[in-house]
């Protein structure tokens, strides 16, 4: 359960400061659904700290091998590896020969509706990685399942897939095919994401610029004057606090203007807060990485 602890009512009035700011509107919301979404969910916290127990029993799925599993090679190691130094470790090694590996991600994104279910961690770094490597067949297999039930239900906030799909929409040439179902809420966040991305400004901000409340001066002290490597390590699944790798997240979508840690965010992507019911980690770690990407694209 989503515990009643400072940062997390510090969250939830900051939540309810961003929904009155246009400026929010635009960069971290996609829209009437998805801001009553929020604000339902904050209201739920606030009146008894309630978490979405239906989405936090899926996010306490992870790979049914990870804790016995022998990594056979990089791939395996990737998808399923409980430490951050050994996914690293396979990660640099796939990018440096990722033809070898495309084959085997087209699999693993053709089975994804099914490996979402049984191994949640595995299909969404296996996601995470078509959205870096990027190929133009990994839209063609993942833009069809955006009205299965397996993904609709794992995109109730921000999700991989559509992460992906956005990834290759805005840096990667693909264009979403027209008949795309505009009432699925997967294809409108997408098609959203799409026109907000290029709208951000790369500007070094802070969390804080939109934050308000009691608890304000404590989580400052936390996070005020830590580099981007630093927040990044605070924001890994070595630091056992969940609030703190939150809000670590939450800073990085407002700091990041290069790509100097761009392979960095996207470990952090795979490796997402277990407890966080309504997204908020993800969610924050995908603005880090669009920064990122839109600094690559420019030359940052």
């Amino acid at each position: 359960m989503v515990l009643c602890k400072f940062t997390h009512r510090l969250q939830i009035l900051g939540v309810l400061y961003m929904l009155s700011t246009e400026k929010a509107k635009m960069q971290y919301m996609v829209g009437p659904v998805r801001i009553a979404a929020i604000a339902s969910f904050a209201a739920l916290l606030l009146s008894g700290c309630n978490s979405d127990t239906r989405r936090e029993e899926k996010a306490q799925v992870t790979p049914s091998n990870e804790a016995t599993a022998v990594h056979t090679d990089n791939y395996h190691a990737l998808l399923h590896a409980s430490s951050m130094e050994e996914q690293r470790e396979a990660l640099n090694s796939i990018l440096r020969d990722t033809p070898t590996y495309i084959p085997r991600l087209q699999q693993d994104l053709r089975d994804y509706r099914a490996l979402v279910r049984t191994e949640r961690v595995a299909a969404n770094r296996a996601a995470y990685l078509a959205a870096l490597v990027r190929n133009p067949s990994f839209p063609t297999i993942l833009a069809p399942m955006l009205g299965t039930p397996e993904v609709r239900d794992e995109c109730i906030y921000d999700c991989a897939v559509v992460f992906a799909l956005t990834i290759h929409a805005l840096f990667d040439g693909w264009i979403p095919p027209p008949d795309l179902d505009s009432t699925l809420t997967t294809v409108h966040d997408l098609k959203s994401n799409i026109q907000r991305v290029p709208q951000f400004t790369l500007t070094v901000g802070t969390i804080f610029d939109r934050m308000e409340g009691p608890g304000v001066e404590r989580a400052r002290a936390m996070i005020e004057g830590k580099t981007e490597e630093q927040l990044i390590q605070l924001a890994g699944p070595a630091t056992s606090s969940a609030d703190s790798r939150e809000l670590a997240a939450q800073e990085l979508s407002e700091l990041v203007v290069t790509s100097k840690n761009l392979v960095e965010f996207y470990l952090l992507a795979m490796n997402d807060v277990e407890s966080d019911a309504s997204g908020q980690y993800r969610g924050a770690i995908d603005v880090a990485i669009y920064r990122a990407e839109l600094a690559r694209a420019r030359g940052l």
